[in-house]
């Protein structure tokens, strides 16, 4: 006989359907265990150490194990850094036969111990996918051999900048894919995303839908925009005045305020009035790109979670003119870190093309006064903005192994050229135990041993994690796997599956998740053992689109005894979703109080 009950989490969908598992979630226990440790609950112990009897009292009172409805608070476990690595022969030809041993890595130029290598082959045709041995509709348990998911052997996402381009670029970015679709080969897959989250197409392989996503593309710039207003500055100069009180940047600002709202009037006692407007305009136009880049980097990260689900090789191009990270950049590198360990590519073009500067510095459509005075100054802001809008596009490429496209007006071999990943990437990571929690960034260098002319492309950097926020980052982390496809065995559980139909045209999952409890590691206190395990159950459709899912977590205080000799059979968790016949894939993500993770995949066809 075993005890159990289950109830769906009904958590709030992002955009696109995506499941993202937050503290705003109601989450629901499912929890199951073996009659005997409900038994064992009120079976003598003696304490491992002389205890007072109020407390003796108080443990003796402590159930063995429960059920809690609320995210656990975990420890984060390792400060584990990934770094991914593309290495070139002379010919720029990626090379891909290299070992651990020929790679150094630094951290702040300290040498450090790679801890984890791997070498990915992208090009492959087909990703394999190990899932826990499994239950039919027969009920016969799958072998251990891994299976290949079946689906387009290449999948694209474009990923178009469409609140930052304007209108010319964009329509030249749009023709380039327009042509890449009309030579759509087969097995291939594409899909069309925007930053604005308006007319997307998600991944298919028809061309009358792609290109009628593609015609719907046009600027869609916030309701608070960063051109044609008046001064004409843009994130760059106003982050200058507003965040860095860069005085040269606030002059430049204010002779631009003095040209387009005051008509060249220098007149001294509307000085105080022209420098207050110089400072709110500084204000209004920093907020405003605040707000674009945030939504920028959502996007981008949305995508990510997508196309990281996907079975075989998928590659993400992003065209955009680029943009400027400034204050957040700590969050553009966790949106990589993510990427990176996902597995996922992500190529950028930059839609601008080879861009020419005005001789002065200045927009000539706009009013400008002290242009003989400022004009130099103007031209080395525009310059440094320029730069610095292309570090953020070169800085995605470089860390997950992409390739920047820049400084090219024939966008179209740009996207024939981003269509595929690197055939080879390396993929490194190190554990800095000193790591403090101050938000600091660490400089990351890779050398190989012996260059032999080769050359590197690997991300330059990293931010250290903040203080007082291990709870958000071990939920993020949970959040991070529940959307990724690699597998981790870190605690002892066994996942199986079955499926029945029923005669109301619906089929019936049942998803069963076995924990060894005797293999756990636990933490010891007045004669028990605890720790706590929370498991996720997800259920996403062969495209990848989240269904379902469901969270169980148990909380355990188990007495030697107990965990010496009645907990043989384990801990058993179940789950079940009704859904239509179809394909589909079972992920189970687990984590316990120890920091220790398991995530497995297990695809499933219901005829």
């Amino acid at each position: 006989m075993k005890l159990w009950s289950s109830a769906v989490v009904n958590c709030p969908k992002g955009r696109r359907g995506e499941f993202l598992l937050r503290a705003c979630c109601c989450v629901i226990v499912v929890s199951a265990f073996a009659a005997g440790v409900a038994l064992a609950q009120s079976a003598p112990t003696e304490p491992s150490k002389p205890v007072s009897p109020a407390s003796q009292e108080a443990s003796a009172n402590v159930p063995e194990v429960s059920t809690q409805e609320e995210i656990q608070t975990f420890q984060v476990k390792v400060n584990l850094v990934d770094v991914r690595v593309v290495v070139r022969d002379a010919q720029g030809k990626p090379v891909g036969n290299l070992k651990q041993d020929d790679f150094l890595i630094f951290d702040d130029n300290k040498p450090q111990t790679i801890s984890k290598f791997s070498v990915l082959n992208l090009g492959a045709s087909e990703a394999p996918v190990a899932p826990a041995p499994g239950v039919g509709a027969q009920g016969a348990e799958s072998s251990d051999e891994s299976l290949k998911v079946r689906g387009p052997v290449h999948r694209i996402a474009y990923l178009f900048d469409d609140i930052n381009s304007s209108a010319n670029d964009l329509v030249q970015a749009r023709n380039a894919v327009d042509k890449r679709v009309k030579s759509l080969q087969p097995g291939e897959s594409l899909a069309i995303f925007t930053i604005s989250g308006q007319g997307t197409q998600d991944f298919t392989s028809d061309q009358d839908r792609l290109r009628a996503a593609l015609a719907q593309l046009k600027p869609r710039p916030p309701s608070v925009g960063l051109v044609g207003d008046c001064p004409p500055i843009d994130y760059y100069l106003a982050n200058q005045v507003a965040a860095y009180h860069d005085p040269q940047a606030f002059e430049v600002v204010l002779q631009e305020v003095i040209g387009c709202m005051y008509d060249g009037n220098t007149n001294p006692s509307l000085l105080s009035v022209q420098e207050a407007a110089t400072r709110e305009a500084a204000d209004r136009v920093l907020r405003a790109g605040e707000t674009q880049l945030q939504v920028t980097l959502h996007t981008l990260g949305d995508v990510i979670r997508i196309v990281r689900m996907l079975p075989g090789q998928h590659t993400i191009v992003f065209l955009t003119p680029g943009f400027i990270v400034a204050q957040q950049q700590a969050q553009l590198t966790d949106i990589l870190d993510r990427a990176i360990r996902a597995g996922v590519v992500i190529n950028t073009l930059d839609v601008k093309g080879v861009f020419t500067e005005s001789p002065t510095g200045t927009d000539i459509s706009q009013k400008a006064y002290g242009t003989t005075v400022f004009g130099p100054a103007m031209l080395r802001y525009k310059a440094a903005s320029d730069l610095a809008q292309a570090d953020s596009i070169m800085q995605i490429a470089n860390a997950t192994g992409g390739t920047f496209f820049h400084n090219n007006n024939d966008l179209t071999a740009g996207v024939d050229r981003l269509g595929a990943p690197p055939p080879f990437t390396y993929l490194l990571a190190f554990s800095h135990q000193g790591l403090k929690s101050d938000g600091k960034f660490h400089v990351i260098k890779v050398e190989l041993k012996q260059s032999k002319g080769l050359t590197l492309q690997a991300r330059k950097g990293y931010y250290a994690p903040m203080a007082g926020n291990s709870s958000e980052e071990a939920q993020q982390e949970i959040t991070d796997e529940v959307f990724a496809q690699n597998e981790v065995q870190e605690l002892p559980l066994r996942t199986q599956t079955q499926y029945y139909l029923g005669g109301d045209d619906k089929a019936h999952i049942n998803v069963v998740v076995r924990v060894d409890v005797k293999r756990m590691a636990f933490k010891k206190s007045e004669g028990r053992n605890l720790n706590d395990l929370t498991v996720v159950t997800a259920l996403f459709d062969r495209n990848a689109n989240f269904i379902s899912a469901k969270s169980n977590t148990v909380k355990m205080h188990i007495k030697d005894e107990t965990l010496a000799t009645k907990l043989n059979s384990g801990i058993t968790l179940k789950s079940n979703f009704d859904v239509s016949p179809g394909s589909y894939v079972i992920r189970v993500v687990a984590r316990d109080g120890q920091g220790k993770l398991s995530a497995q995949n297990s695809p499933i066809e219901i005829p």
